[in-house]
């Protein structure tokens, strides 16, 4: 018999450094009911945890038994996959532990000699609680599953637990298992069935890796196991999955087998009717293959119950067979009467059939972009171009273009601007002025786009409206003035912007261009609303939304929502600007068009940073870099809000970050416009104490903000320089409220403010600037409230130079040597949840918020599961 002492695990746990359980703390929770039960000798429990092959019972199961309190007894044993079942398998396998009278019991037992008898006497007779843990009963022999269903109907007069795990897959109404689970006394019986992991989950799971989460949870389904295997490898099929799913294969008839092989061709769903045509398969081997559970029936069709087990599948067909397959499928396909293009396209490739591909690619790329799928759009076309090499000029040229379209929208602007040029070079050779100008503007835009470089992208724009005004008027030269105003507005020049994207507008109607006018209309409203909160302005912004949708026109409606959206935010009009964010994410998603996906919610998060939402700021950070791929000038955006966040929380190294993405900014030639970089660098040297290192940053950008007249930035940068002892020339200039009552010493009045705009950061900053010792003391506590640990610690600094009493010390600093990296409270929280207990109950126990916990949450390392 074995005991558990305080310091024993079973075996394969990791001591303390096991990380918590995801989305199984109910199923732990009940277990620990159980166990409660037990312990008190009110009755024996039987717990059945029963899910997929790997869904994580014996994860659970493993962390339960960790639980135990100290002097429990626990027993572990197991049941195999053996072509013909060991009799007695895990009870010989435990014989050892027992006295010697029941252990030579059970090595003599045969059949119905089973010692029930003795079995049952000696677990009435333990002294202290017991665990019994059996796995895999789903494998048992008969003889096996009589002594558990002997002991399961007796638990009232055992102190004993039973946790028996077993998979579904297969149990039909004839296996032996179902009448065990079936005559089990209900009153002394735990059923606990386990769900997969979520997408949230996963992405717990998946942060700090180099896989997406998205496509992590589509091919495991949120199977623990496939998701813990796939995480643990950069990329491809894990050979530890490639096994397990072959195993699970080799276990089915060989006509059932056949049949599965021919299904892993087929993406997604095979129809049950294509492939009878191709197959023919029996009921028996269909009966067979959905009861293993690797199959599974969607109405008329079939399909792997998860995308890796069929990638496993597939990948283990002969390369031959497979293009054999792929042929006859591509055939069945293109003899029917409703022709599925995109499926043509795909078993064709696969088949090694070029011509077929050439000639359906492209029809297949323009339906794929239509519903929003522009990555397998970029694809296709690439394909089409790769294969078509007798296409003529003017046909491979608009491939070309297609492709760069479909790769901006994707965030590959380097592939964009490489077919752009491809087609340019094409219709430079053929003369063709107007399709010349029409990609040099292409051009101008996918520069600014792909690294901010508004001087090239300047230069590509003259040179499409050279090239196109000698032309009659058209929608390209429409085009080529809107796009110098965009570069104008980002290039801060807002006169020029307003001149360029008039001169867009009255061609843009003249020519009636819904496109064209959509574009410059967004132009000039941002321009004049970097000037002013301008009533005009906005019903420009509003048509451009307004003609987009109308017209169908998905990159200008992204364009039209990410721009309301900030604009609404440089203006400090919060809340209707994350209503704009809100219905842009979503109209992205939906259309496929991550290069505006990625700015909405990176701006979202600068946003969040300046409300005092911190935590969602954290959320919308994280899922671009999990799901999407940024580009360079996006990239530098994020890790510039990133560090800002960082430096404000008061990280490890964050000045030196922030420094640093700073300097990548201004290497990849990215300005941004909803805030000066001077402002932070300025906020670091604040929260350094080092004066001059604040000037330095703030003074040439102010100037530079003035003769925008850009009055926030300009009033965000005076400030700083107003703290550090500088006060500048303002003469003339209207700054908006909050600034004008700081730099007037009206720090009751800006505080006030700033409460009304929702911004509880400067709020703070404003308070901190008063000689009021109980604003001060205000101002304190909203730092630490916001969880801004260097401003509150600065504070604290100016506050005991006065004299003042009583100073809060703050929290220690983070530890060093904690072998998870974990800080003190963070451990706190990870040793309740080790205790089984949800979010919320830590929440109610440690006096935080449910966020806070979830935010402790995440800092634990990653949870591994084995394929139970």
């Amino acid at each position: 018999m074995i005991t558990l002492h305080r310091d024993a695990r079973p075996q394969g746990d990791a001591g303390d450094s096991t990380p918590p359980l995801l989305e199984r703390e109910p199923q732990l929770l009940r277990l620990q009911q159980g166990w409660a039960r037990v312990a008190a000798g009110d009755s024996g429990v039987c717990a059945l945890v029963g899910g997929d092959a790997g869904i994580g019972k014996t994860t659970l199961a493993q962390a339960f038994a960790r639980t135990l309190p100290p002097g429990a007894t626990l027993l572990q044993a197991g049941c195999e996959a053996l072509y013909s079942p060991r009799p007695l398998g895990p009870w010989l396998d435990l014989a050892a532990r027992f006295p010697p009278p029941l252990e030579r019991a059970l090595l003599q037992a045969q059949g119905a000699a089973a010692p029930f008898g003795e079995l049952l006497r000696h677990f009435r007779e333990l002294r202290a609680p017991a665990l019994l843990v059996v796995e895999d009963v789903h494998w048992a022999d008969t003889g096996s599953l009589e002594l558990l269903h002997y002991l399961g109907r007796r638990m009232r007069e055992l102190r004993l637990m039973l946790l028996l795990t077993y998979r579904h897959a297969g149990l039909d109404a004839e296996h032996p298992l179902q009448r065990v689970l079936g005559e089990l006394p209900p009153a002394t019986t735990l059923r606990l069935q386990l769900a997969p992991l979520s997408l949230q989950a996963v992405a717990r799971l998946a942060r700090g890796r180099s896989r997406s989460a998205e496509a992590v949870f589509a091919s495991s389904g949120g199977n623990p196991f496939y998701v813990s295997e796939l995480l643990a490898v950069p990329e491809g099929l894990p050979q530890s999955v490639r096994d397990a799913v072959l195993a699970d294969l080799a276990r089915l008839p060989a006509a059932a087998r056949a049949l599965a092989q021919w299904v892993s061709l087929f993406p997604g769903r095979v129809e049950r009717v294509l492939l009878a045509a191709l197959l023919a398969p029996d009921a028996a081997a269909l009966d067979a293959a959905l009861a293993s559970g690797l199959l599974v029936a969607d109405g008329a069709a079939l399909a792997f119950r998860r995308e890796i087990a069929r990638e496993a599948v597939y990948a283990s067909l002969p390369a031959a067979q497979r293009a054999e397959r792929h042929a006859a499928i591509h055939a069945a396909l293109a003899g029917a009467g409703d022709v599925d293009i995109a499926r043509c396209v795909h078993h064709a490739e696969a088949a090694g059939l070029d011509a077929e591909v050439a000639a359906l690619a492209p029809r297949a790329a323009a339906l794929a972009s239509a519903r929003g799928a522009h990555r397998e759009a970029a694809r296709l076309y690439a394909l089409a171009l790769a294969l078509g090499a007798t296409l003529a000029a003017p046909a491979r040229a608009t491939l070309l273009e297609a492709l760069a379209d479909e790769s901006m929208l994707i965030n590959r602007h380097g592939d964009a601007i490489r077919a752009r040029e491809r087609s340019l070079a094409i219709h430079a050779e053929r003369h063709d002025a107007l399709r010349s100008g029409a990609n040099l503007r292409a051009l101008a835009r996918l520069h600014w786009f792909d690294a901010g470089l508004c001087g090239v992208a300047m230069r590509l724009a003259q040179q499409a409206i050279d090239t196109l005004e000698p032309l009659p008027p058209s929608r390209e030269l429409a085009l080529a003035f809107s796009t110098m105003s965009h570069l104008c507005l980002v290039g801060e020049d807002m006169r020029s912007a307003q001149l360029w994207g008039l001169r867009a507008i009255e061609l843009a109607e003249a020519i009636d261009d819904a496109e064209s006018l959509c574009h410059a209309l967004n132009n000039v409203g941002c321009a004049r609303l970097r000037l002013r909160d301008d009533a005009l302005a906005w019903d420009r912004l509003a048509r451009s939304l307004e003609l987009a949708l109308q017209h169908g026109l998905a990159i200008d409606a992204a364009r039209a929502y990410n721009n309301l959206f900030i604009l609404s935010v440089v203006l400090h009009d919060f809340e209707p600007g994350l209503r704009w964010a809100e219905a842009g994410i979503a109209f992205c998603e939906e259309h496929g068009l991550d290069v505006f996906n990625v700015r909405i919610r990176i701006r979202r998060a600068f946003a969040r940073i300046v409300m005092g939402q911190w935590d969602l700021a954290d959320a919308d950070l994280a899922v671009v870099a999990e799901r999407h791929s940024p580009s360079a000038m996006e990239a530098a955006t994020l890790d510039f809000v990133a560090a800002l966040l960082a430096l404000r929380r008061g990280a490890e190294g964050a000045a030196q970050r922030l420094a640093e993405a700073v300097q990548a900014m201004h290497a990849h030639h990215v300005e941004i416009w909803f805030i000066t970089t001077a402002a932070a660098l300025a906020e670091a040297a604040w929260l350094a104490g080092d004066d001059a290192a604040l000037i330095a940053a703030a003074q040439p950008a102010l100037q530079a903000q003035l003769a925008i007249g850009d009055h926030w930035r300009s009033g965000e940068l005076a400030v700083w320089l107003h703290s550090a002892g500088v006060d500048p020339d303002l003469d003339g200039i209207e700054l908006p409220a909050p600034y004008a009552h700081e730099l007037a010493g009206r720090w009751r009045e800006a505080a006030a403010e700033w409460q009304r705009l929702g911004c509880p950061y400067d709020r703070a900053l404003a308070l901190a600037g008063s000689d009021d010792e109980d604003a001060l003391r205000e101002a304190l506590a909203e730092f630490e409230r916001l969880g801004a640990l260097p401003a509150a610690q600065r504070l604290r600094g100016l506050l005991r130079e006065r004299g003042v009493r009583g100073v809060p010390r703050g929290p220690q600093p983070r530890t060093r040597d904690d072998p998870l990296g974990l800080t003190t409270r963070e451990r706190e929280v990870f040793a309740l949840l080790r205790q089984g207990l949800s979010n919320a109950t830590i929440a109610a126990r440690l006096h935080r918020s449910e966020r806070t916990v979830e935010h402790h949450v995440a800092a634990a390392p990653p949870v591994t599961y084995p394929r139970s």
